[in-house]
C-alpha cells in the first residue's frame, strides 16, 4: 500500500494543462513501471485502495446564507467579498489536475492485468466513477474544461495547450464514466465504508440533479431544453437505491436524538442510512474536529436557517415559523418552543451543557449566539481540536430521498405518493407530521428567498433540503444551481435582544449575558459582574465592538464588519475564473465564461 501511495504522490506532480516545454521538461519521471505494477487484480486493489483519501466528510458549510459571518479565510468569502480575480484567484494548476492523470493513467494500463474480468471492471468503474466526480466539479467550477481521456506526456504539445471543450460535451463523457461503473462496480464490498454500486448511483443521482438544476435556471447558457433528461437521470439512480432494500432513514434514538445520533455515534456500520461513512478510531488514531470547530469556533448560526424549521401548533400541525405572531421578537429561549426536534438537535439549545462543564453553556454573542451541536460529541476527551473519533457520514440515503423529491418536483411529476417516500419519510424520524400537497401553508420567508419559485412543493422542499444537509457543505452550491446567489450577498442576523440589559439563554429565568451600549452604561454592581458574560456594542471613544443590534437598542444580532462587505455579482460569481498565469502558459485556454 505504502509503495502505491508513494506512486499516486509522483503522478499528483505532473501538470496537464497551462505549462511550456522548458518546464514540463523539469517534472520528475514515474519510477512504477506500468508493466510490473498492473499485473493481477490485486495490483489494481492497491491502486484504487488510494482513492479512499478522498473520503473526507464535510461538517461546515463554507461561507453561505446558513450563517451569521464566517471568521477565517476561504475562497467563498474572498469572493463575496469582491477579493477574487483572474490575478488573485488559485487553482488550474498541478495539484488541481493529479487526480485527473491518476485515473487517466490507470485506465490506459488496466488492460495489463490478468484475472477475472468482474473484477477488473470493478476497479475500473470506481476509477471511471471517480473521474466521474472529479470532472464535474470542475464544471461546477469552470463551466467550460478540457477533456482529457487519457494521462499526458511532455511529448503531447497539442493536448497540453488544447482550449476547453464545452460544458455539453464534458458532463456527456461524465455520464458514460457514471453509466460504466453503476454497470460494473460490485454490490456489496463488505462494508459501508468501502465503495458499492450504490455509492456510484448516489454520485450520479447527486451529479444529475446538479446539471439538471443548473441547466434549467441559468437559461443564459441556452441549455435548458436537456434539463429535463438529468433530472429523470436523477431519478432513476434513486429509484435503484430505493429498490435495492438495504437502505432506510436511520431512526435509532428516538424523535429526540436521532437525528443528533447519526452525527455523533460510534459504529455507523449497520445503520441503514448510511451509503458511504468514514470509520474514525481513537486507538488508530484516526480523528477529526468536527465538534470542536463547527460549535463555535469560527461561526453560529443565522436567524434564516433558525426561521426554516417548523413550528408545531397545539392541534398538532406544522407551520412555518414566519407565520407565528411575533416571530421576529422571539428570543433565545423562546425560539425553541414547540419547534421540530431537529432544530434543538442541530442548534444549541438553552440549558445545554458542554461535556465536562457544570453549568450550561453560554452562547457567543460576537458570532451571533446560535451555535452549533450538530456534530458537538458528548464526552469531554473529545471537545480538543483533533480528538473526536465519532464516525461520521459521507454519503446518506437521506440525501437520495431529498434528490429524488426536487428532481420530481421540477419535472412537474410531484405526486403525494413521492412525497410520502421521501419528504415525509425523512420527516417521520422526529415524528414531524407529513407534507399533504394542496393543503400547504405558504411560508413568507420562502417566498422571499426565491420569488421566481411558485410551486408550493418545491419550496417545501428546498427547505426541508436546508435543514436536512446543513453542516455538510452543500449549501454553496445549492444557491449556485438555484441561481440565486443574491441569497449570499444579504447580511446574516443573529439572535434577538429585546433591549439593552440582562438575557437569559438557559431557560431557567436566570440571565448570564449583559448586552449593553458601552461599558459606561452598564448598571451592575462591580461585585456581582463576575456571574455574567458581558457585551457592550462600543468601546473607547464610541468605537464600534463586533456587533450591533439591527434596531439601534433593540433588535437582532448584526455583525459590523458584515454590513457593506457582501456583493454577488449575477451570472459573473456563478463561476471561477482560470489564473491568468495559466492563460498565460496556455494562450489557447478562454477565460472562464463572465470573467472575459
Amino acid at each position: 500500500m505504502n509503495t502505491y501511495i508513494k506512486f499516486t504522490v509522483s503522478l499528483l506532480a505532473c501538470l496537464l494543462v497551462g505549462c511550456n516545454d522548458d518546464f514540463m521538461d523539469r517534472f520528475p519521471k514515474t519510477t512504477i513501471n506500468p508493466e510490473v505494477s498492473f499485473q493481477t487484480t490485486n495490483d489494481l486493489e492497491l491502486y484504487t485502495n488510494t482513492y479512499y483519501s478522498k473520503v473526507s466528510p464535510e461538517w461546515f458549510d463554507y461561507v453561505c446564507d446558513n450563517y451569521v459571518s464566517y471568521a477565517e479565510s476561504h475562497s467563498n468569502n474572498d469572493m463575496i467579498r469582491n477579493a477574487i480575480t483572474p490575478a488573485t484567484v488559485t487553482g488550474w494548476s498541478k495539484d488541481t489536475w493529479g487526480d485527473l492523470r491518476k485515473y487517466n493513467y490507470f485506465l490506459e494500463n488496466v488492460h495489463r492485468a490478468e484475472g477475472d474480468p468482474a473484477i477488473i471492471n470493478h476497479h475500473i468503474g470506481l476509477t471511471r466513477v471517480e473521474r466521474a466526480k472529479w470532472y464535474y466539479q470542475m464544471v461546477i467550477w469552470y463551466n467550460d474544461v478540457p477533456w482529457y481521456s487519457r494521462s499526458l506526456t511532455d511529448a503531447d504539445e497539442d493536448l497540453l495547450f488544447k482550449k476547453q471543450d464545452p460544458r455539453t460535451l464534458v458532463v456527456d463523457s461524465i455520464m458514460a464514466d457514471l453509466d460504466f461503473a453503476v454497470k460494473h462496480i460490485s454490490e456489496d464490498m463488505g462494508n459501508r465504508t468501502q465503495f458499492s454500486k450504490w455509492y456510484a448511483y448516489a454520485i450520479m443521482a447527486r451529479i444529475c440533479l446538479h446539471e439538471g438544476t443548473h441547466r434549467k435556471y441559468h437559461t443564459d447558457l441556452g441549455l435548458q431544453n436537456t434539463a429535463n433528461e438529468y433530472l429523470r437521470k436523477a431519478v432513476e439512480a434513486t429509484t435503484e437505491l430505493m429498490k435495492s432494500g438495504l437502505f432506510g432513514i436511520d431512526k435509532t434514538g428516538g424523535p429526540e436524538l436521532a437525528y443528533w445520533q447519526l452525527f455523533n455515534g460510534y459504529d455507523l456500520s449497520k445503520s441503514p442510512e448510511v451509503i458511504l461513512y468514514k470509520d474514525y478510531d481513537q486507538e488508530a488514531r484516526i480523528m477529526h474536529s468536527a465538534g470542536r470547530y463547527s460549535f463555535d469556533w469560527v461561526a453560529n448560526f443565522s436567524r434564516s436557517l433558525m426561521e426554516s424549521y417548523h413550528s408545531l401548533t397545539p392541534d398538532g400541525k406544522a407551520v412555518p415559523f414566519s407565520t407565528l405572531p411575533d416571530y421576529d421578537k422571539k428570543t433565545f429561549v423562546e425560539v425553541f418552543e414547540n419547534r421540530d426536534p431537529r432544530f434543538r438537535q442541530t442548534f444549541m439549545y438553552p440549558g445545554y451543557t458542554v461535556a465536562g462543564q457544570t453549568q450550561p453553556n453560554r452562547p457567543n454573542m460576537n458570532l451571533g449566539g446560535y451555535p452549533v451541536i450538530k456534530y458537538m460529541a458528548g464526552t469531554i476527551d473529545q471537545l480538543a481540536g483533533g480528538t473526536q473519533y465519532t464516525d461520521l457520514p459521507y454519503i446518506r440515503y437521506a440525501e437520495m430521498l431529498l434528490i429524488r423529491a426536487e428532481a420530481k418536483a421540477e419535472l412537474g411529476e410531484l405526486t403525494q405518493q413521492d412525497m410520502d417516500e421521501t419528504i415525509n419519510e425523512i420527516r417521520s424520524r422526529v415524528d414531524m407530521p407529513p407534507i399533504i400537497l394542496g393543503q400547504i401553508v405558504e411560508d413568507p420567508q420562502l417566498k422571499a428567498q426565491f420569488p421566481g419559485i411558485t410551486d408550493l412543493a418545491l419550496l417545501e422542499i428546498r427547505r426541508e433540503r436546508r435543514i436536512k444537509l446543513v453542516c455538510e457543505n452543500f449549501r454553496w452550491e445549492d444557491l449556485m444551481r438555484w441561481k440565486a446567489g443574491h441569497l449570499l450577498e444579504q447580511v446574516q442576523e443573529g439572535i434577538y435582544v429585546p433591549e439593552f440589559g440582562l438575557i437569559d439563554v438557559t431557560g431557567e429565568n436566570t440571565p448570564t449575558i449583559g448586552i449593553y451600549e458601552d461599558a459606561e452604561s452598564n448598571p451592575i454592581p462591580e461585585e456581582d459582574r463576575g456571574n455574567y458574560t458581558f457585551y457592550y456594542l462600543k468601546g473607547a471613544n464610541g468605537a464600534l465592538n463586533t456587533f450591533s443590534l439591527s434596531n439601534g437598542t433593540s433588535g437582532h444580532i448584526v455583525i459590523n464588519g458584515e454590513i457593506g462587505s457582501r456583493t454577488f455579482k449575477q451570472s459573473q460569481y456563478y463561476y471561477w475564473p482560470i489564473p491568468v498565469n495559466q492563460i498565460t502558459l496556455n494562450p489557447n485556454l478562454e477565460q472562464t465564461i463572465y470573467w472575459k
